[in-house]
């Protein structure tokens, strides 16, 4: 009988011990991949500091690592005002907003109404009226675990020396933005389209306004339009942005794990639903795009190895507004604006100018 007990036991422990495996592997999954990590207030030492530096140097936006370290110190020396709203859900959120620093939006141009003078010359405002030029504004939307900063260093000069004011929100769960968990734009949809409505408030009813997010940043924002946003939204930007939770997760999955989407995809989603209150399937890209009457510039690199090329392509098809493709040879994840600065910059002025021009 004891032999018989000690047989039971055997067959149960080894019957439960890939189900503790998957458990572990499911809740792994979850922390890494959805819960912020803490802040690390220790000082690191100078092994720390060497194996962090070799990680960076395989990492395939390495090479413009230079470039994007002097974009932030340019932006932030340009003393932007550090800005905060409150979300949907209560969380503290907040932005660097910088003004584009010109000093006039108005110009003032002969009024034709008024009597003629006898000397131009000598001609100031008298006789002259001034014509408004609304405010031109791009929200940028950073990616997924980013610092918040980086992904956009190589064009905040650019956009800022074309007249952009430029908001630069740090996403929930990111940098000084309060937040436990990463929701891969199922919840920071609603985030964006409240710092689309500062926008609007901050630079004028009449404002012109874009939309701009990188990886998922961009997948943020082409969720976002799917809700009602200010009309001011003349555009979005949308750089390689993946398709939903769900696809993402997958692929990342099958590459970095080689594991089957299922089961494990299912038991973190469980664990995600009921710790941080959302599912991979309850926002998507697609689904945005087949309502969208926001112009859309869809930009991805070729040589992304993070977020497929295929998901941009599907969501150029699945877009029902005006809309134009870029793909950037060469650019790896969330570098096109690295790898063809001026092809990059050339292509999205000319998409805003385009829609500023019809609603001139």
């Amino acid at each position: 009988m004891g032999g018989t007990e000690k047989k039971l036991r055997r067959t149960a422990a080894a019957a439960a011990a890939p189900l503790l495996l998957l458990a572990g592997e499911a809740a792994f999954f979850y922390y890494y991949s959805i819960v912020r990590f803490p802040e690390k207030k220790k000082e690191k030492t100078k092994r720390q500091e060497r194996r962090e530096e070799r990680k960076r140097a395989k990492k395939p936006r390495a090479r413009f690592e230079e470039t994007v370290q002097e974009g932030i110190r340019w932006f932030l020396g340009q003393q932007p005002e550090l800005v905060s709203i409150t979300s949907y859900d209560g969380l503290k959120l907040s932005a660097y907003y910088l003004p584009s620093g010109q000093p006039d939006k108005s110009v003032v141009q002969p009024d034709e109404s008024a009597a003629p003078t006898k000397d131009a010359s000598s001609v100031g405002t008298e006789g002259q009226s001034a014509v408004h030029r609304p405010k031109n504004v791009l929200l940028l939307m950073h990616g997924y675990r980013a610092g918040g900063l980086t992904d956009f260093a190589g064009l905040y000069r650019f956009y800022h020396e074309q007249g952009y004011d430029l908001l630069v929100p740090f996403q929930r769960s990111h940098g000084p933005s309060e937040g436990r968990f990463i929701c891969f734009g199922v919840k920071e949809r609603y985030d964006c389209r409240d710092w689309a409505e500062y926008a609007v408030r901050r630079a004028g009813k009449d404002c012109n306004l874009y939309l701009s997010g990188i990886s998922m940043g961009c997948a943020t924002v082409l969720m976002a339009a799917g809700l009602p946003l200010p009309p001011n939204v003349r555009g979005i930007i949308a750089d390689c942005g993946f398709t939903s939770p769900k696809d993402i997760l997958k692929c990342v999955l099958k590459r970095d794990y080689h594991l089957p989407a299922f089961p494990l995809m299912n038991l973190t989603e469980l664990l995600t639903k009921w710790r941080a209150g959302f599912g991979y399937s309850d926002a998507s890209t697609l689904d945005a795009m087949k309502n969208c009457r926001i112009p859309v510039l869809f930009i991805h690199g070729e040589k992304d190895s993070f977020v497929p090329v295929q998901m941009t392509l599907d969501n150029y098809m699945a877009c029902t507004a005006s809309k134009e493709l870029l793909l950037v040879p060469g650019a790896p994840h969330a570098a096109a604006c690295l790898q063809d600065p001026e092809l990059y910059q050339r292509t999205a002025l000319s998409f805003m100018k385009k829609y500023e021009a019809a609603h001139a």
